[in-house]
This record gives structure tokens, sequence and C-alpha cells, in this order.
């Protein structure tokens, strides 16, 4: 598993990806790569909760989306 700070710069690498290619999919990659590894540590250490600053994963997701796309909640992947 990823260190968190290697987490937010990957997320950091997608945003910037898809800002110069004008692809979205970069970050929504990053975003369920990231969950699925928040997801997988919460299985194996139970309470062991997400980073207070989770959020900043789902604005980059909402950013990323057009605005008349549906909603994903990242804590639904």
């Amino acid at each position: 598993m990823r260190t968190f700070a290697q987490q937010k710069a990957g997320l950091t690498r997608a945003v910037t990806a898809a800002k110069r290619n004008a692809n979205p999919a970069f970050i929504e990659a990053e975003v369920r790569k990231t969950v699925a590894e928040w997801n997988a540590a919460e299985r194996e250490t139970p309470r062991r909760p997400w980073p207070d600053d989770w959020n900043r994963w789902q604005r980059a997701l909402d950013d990323s989306r057009p605005w008349n796309a549906p909603h994903i909640d990242i804590t639904q992947l």
C-alpha cells in the first residue's frame, strides 16, 4: 500500500494529466485506486479511519466531471 504522501502525489499527477489531455479518466482511476487502498487498510485494521482530508479526492472527482453528469460518491466506490 502506498503512503498517504504517495496517494496525494498520485492525485496531483492525475489532475495534471487530466488537464493536459482533457481526459478526466485519469482522475477517476486514481480515486478508485486510492479508495480501494483505504478500504483494504480498513479491513485489515478495523477502526482505521480514512484520512481527514478524504474530501480532496471527492472534490477532484467532482471537478473533473461535467456539471450534468451523475454524482459519484467515493464512499460507495
